[in-house]
């Protein structure tokens, strides 16, 4: 019990809008997404990794799919269907709603993805993406591509859909309070601990804390002065098959 609730205090200190914008913003994207989905519609979470937003959508018939490889430490034992993206073995029309979450940059074929998103979609069913524009890489080697608007609209529109949203996460100072915090407070303060400096690293961590949170703090109003957010760092995206 005691783990249990510092992690929590952990988590609301270190992922809170302001020292993890990124993964507030992400985690109020899917729970918007849980207030779309009605009462015992489908989802399929395409690429869904460890089925981490399964608990958002208790009210709807959730299914998983992935291929499995990625991030060595992960556990994929959960996941419901086990196929690469572009050969979902679903029949047609089959899913009212899909999410598919931070997983766009590591296909080799997204408008193969696209097109296969919208065999398995019902006419009228909702598509729900979140990809990277500006990301550091990760899962590598199994990571390819960054995404414009206009690439995503452009997918969108060759595989049968019409766009509802596509909204940047956040602008350049967002962007910049991103690339802060994880140089300076995650980078850094892990270097440590892999050289095994474990405690100096936290030391590290926690020296440095109030002075990158002043700063990001800084950076989050000054976003809100970047009325173009043309360099963000993740689009948020619904579409709907036609």
């Amino acid at each position: 019990m005691p783990f249990k609730k510092f992690k929590k205090v952990r988590e609301i200190i270190f992922h809170n809008r302001l020292t993890n914008y990124s993964d507030f913003r992400l985690k109020e994207f899917v729970k918007m997404v849980s207030k779309e989905v009605k009462n015992n519609q489908s989802i399929l979470d395409a690429g869904a990794g460890e089925c981490q937003y399964k608990p958002y959508f208790k009210h709807a018939n959730y299914v998983s799919q992935d291929l499995g490889i990625g991030d060595v430490s992960w556990d994929f034992s959960d996941v419901d269907i086990k196929s690469e993206i572009y050969d979902i073995p679903v029949k047609d029309n089959s899913f009212d709603n899909i999410l598919c979450v931070e997983v766009m940059e590591h296909l080799k074929y997204p408008n193969r993805a696209f097109k296969e998103f919208s065999r398995i979609l019902k006419p009228g069913g909702k598509l729900f993406i979140v990809c990277p524009l500006t990301w550091a890489e990760h899962q590598t080697p199994y990571d390819y591509f960054r995404y414009t608007r206009y690439a995503l609209k452009m997918l969108a529109d060759d595989s049968g859909f019409k766009t509802k949203k596509i909204e940047p996460m956040g602008g350049r100072f967002l962007v910049l309070a991103q690339i802060i915090y994880e140089t300076f407070n995650l980078s850094l303060s892990s270097f440590f601990r892999r050289k095994y400096l474990k405690y100096i690293g936290y030391i590290y961590g926690i020296s440095f804390f109030p002075i990158i949170f002043v700063l990001i703090f800084c950076l989050y109003f000054l976003d809100k002065t970047d009325k173009s957010k043309h360099l963000t760092m993740q689009y948020e995206c619904i579409f709907i098959r036609r």
